[in-house]
């Protein structure tokens, strides 16, 4: 009997100790999903692009010229003495000096060349005698330039060879247009009244009349007889050939020769390159 009693008494607490807890939240408790957002979220910044490398080199430089007109091509034209041997007045040499600025666009071996430059000429005051048959020389005229000089603008092209890094050599072509500055003042001989279908276009016709010479009437004083006339603006041709000296893609220096503005020539450049 006593025994019945306490186990009615032990087993509901064993039952207790058993079961599960409960849990401490109620179902009704639970949290709802979280709602989506409606704020934007900031845009990002993109990396900016790389600046595409240029395929191409400019450079920016110093230019000079010196022509020079050798005197055996002015022997095909006009003389130099008579053929009795008279001396007559030196006939000037003819020579000119340029200097200027380049702009220069280039790859890897095509060069665009485009330049602006003054051209001095160093011809001297002198006579003129063109070469006839038979031989006239009292029919040559006087010039003297009078502030001459040319404003030239022109463009070549040269193609380049390339020997290493720091050495390569350029030949090519180009054209351009020599603007005129100044005058070339001519004396022409006297007029000959008993000749009307002679010279008789003299600006001064009673000083020096003929068989006064060109430059006898220049050394007496008479007026100068008007200008050589020439279109106000000159096409010529560029011929271009030499080396060129390269320092790291910074800077170059180029040599050259050729033919500048009907002159034969030699010269060179110095420019920065970017």
């Amino acid at each position: 009997m006593l025994y019945a009693s306490l186990l009615a008494l032990v087993t509901p607490a064993l039952a207790e100790e058993d079961a599960p807890p409960a849990s401490s939240t109620p179902e009704s408790s639970e949290v709802p999903p979280t709602a989506p957002s409606t704020e934007t979220a900031p845009p990002v910044d993109m990396p900016e692009a790389t600046p595409r490398k240029r395929k191409f080199l400019m450079e920016v430089g110093f230019r000079g010229r010196y022509m020079d007109l050798p005197d055996s091509i002015l022997d095909m034209g006009y003389f130099r003495n008579n053929e009795e041997g008279d001396l007559l007045p030196d006939r000037p040499h003819v020579s000119a000096y340029a200097l200027g600025i380049e702009f220069v666009i280039k790859d890897e071996k095509a060069n665009g060349i485009f330049y602006v430059e003054y051209l001095n000429p160093l011809i001297e005051a002198g006579y003129w005698d063109d070469k006839e048959e038979p031989p006239d020389h009292d029919d040559g005229s006087w010039m003297e330039p009078d502030q001459l000089g040319l404003v030239m603008i022109g463009a070549n092209y040269a193609y380049e060879i390339k020997a290493n890094n720091w050495f390569s050599f350029l030949f090519g072509a180009g054209i351009g247009g020599a603007i005129k500055i100044g005058n070339m003042n001519e004396w022409q001989p006297g007029e000959d009244p008993a000749d009307p279908e002679g010279n008789n276009n003299n600006v001064d016709g009673a000083c020096g009349p003929a068989p006064t010479t060109a430059y006898q009437r220049q050394e007496m004083g008479c007026a100068n007889d008007g200008i050589i006339e020439t279109p106000p603006v000159l096409p010529y041709l560029d011929v271009n050939i030499g080396p060129r000296f390269s320092i790291s893609d910074r800077a170059s220096i180029r040599l050259e020769g050729g033919v500048h503005g009907f002159l034969p020539y030699g010269g060179g450049s110095v420019g920065i390159t970017f």
